[in-house]
């Protein structure tokens, strides 16, 4: 434990809450953190001592990979974690239990351990103030693509609702990219949809004419196709933001109008949506575990089984077949949501 390299925790200053600490002597200050800071996700109690073992050789292998770079825990950017996690070794299959092998590629547990330890350390250097953002969700997002979804994150009922309000009565509108970021916002926040969905989204999908509107989600990569309802509080302002599309677009070219589109035409990144839900989520002062389009997607999620929907209706409402994830959101308290205080 760390109680060989501090004489008194309580009197010594934290060193994990040291800028210069984290740049000079990281291991020291990943001591710290990790032994009185951390905490396993939903639990108030301290990481095992087998634990903490693992994550010492795992930050291990991450500073020596910043060594190694010229970087440190403060400026090594979402490029270089995708370069750390593509290349992080597995077993050798000749030597089980000992060594690694360069050509075979971790596995998806192991990768996922260094994904979770690494976003909650890079979360703490967020909240010090060290760091503007933190890399791994953009910077995992390709590596660990297929290996599972991990952690749930979704925005507490209050923040929610803050973000709401932000959209509707506080969000710039004056520029054509501002409606079309605010529209795109609130499409992913009152449907549920996912980001890929919400990119390629054409105008004619979209379906007002119904006693409850909706978006049409087309069958994509197996996925069947499934009719995915609009909250209220989005309806009216996405309408007006599909009626000023058509305006923009000839008959001829309505049918393959992207809905929230580039000022080219083209269709928005993943990255660009995912700045896109960053900024606004900065705006309303949120910080958390994800600040991407997948938030927007379990809170909405959250907020139809808390408004009493049942699993079943929300499946059919987000497009999915398996409830593992809604039974694991129904289990989320109000602090387990991901929030990170300010």
């Amino acid at each position: 434990m760390i109680n060989d390299l501090f004489e008194s925790p309580e009197v010594l200053e934290d060193p994990s809450s040291d800028r210069d600490c984290w740049v000079s002597a990281p291991t020291l200050a990943f001591e710290h953190w990790v032994n009185y800071i951390a905490h396993p996700q939903g639990k108030n109690t301290g990481y095992s001592d087998v634990s903490i073992k693992q994550f010492r050789s795992m930050f291990g292998a991450f500073t020596k990979f910043l060594e190694e770079r010229g970087l440190n825990m403060l400026s090594i950017g979402p490029a270089q974690v995708s370069d750390f996690l593509a290349n992080l070794p597995g077993r050798d299959p000749g030597v089980p239990g000992k060594g690694s092998h360069a050509s075979r590629r971790a596995r998806a547990s192991t990768l996922q351990r260094y994904v979770t330890l690494l976003d909650d350390l890079m979360n703490h250097l967020v909240r010090q103030g060290f760091r503007r953002e933190n890399p791994m969700y953009v910077g995992a997002r390709e590596v660990t693509r297929g290996y599972g979804e991990g952690r749930l994150v979704c925005l507490p009922q209050i923040v929610d609702e803050r973000l709401q309000q932000y959209l509707l009565h506080e969000m710039a509108t004056e520029a054509w990219d501002q409606r079309r970021s605010r529209a795109l916002l609130l499409f992913l926040l009152g449907s549920g949809v996912m980001s890929s969905n919400a990119g390629g989204a054409l105008i004619t999908e979209f379906v007002f004419d119904d006693e409850t509107p909706s978006y049409d989600v087309p069958p994509s990569q197996g996925r069947e196709g499934y009719r995915a309802p609009l909250s209220p509080f989005c309806v009216a302002p996405l309408q007006e933001w599909i009626r000023e599309r058509q305006a923009q677009t000839s008959d001829d070219e309505t049918a393959s109008a992207l809905a929230f589109p580039k000022e080219d035409g083209s269709e928005l990144s993943s990255v660009s949506i995912y700045k896109i839900v960053r900024a606004a989520l900065r705006a309303i002062d949120f910080q958390g575990d994800d600040m991407g389009p997948r938030v927007l997607r379990t809170t909405y999620a959250r907020r139809q089984l808390l408004a009493g929907s049942t699993i079943p209706q929300v499946m059919g409402a987000i497009g999915v077949t398996n409830d593992k994830s809604l039974v694991r959101l129904l289990k989320i308290s109000p602090t387990r949501s991901g929030f990170v205080p300010s």
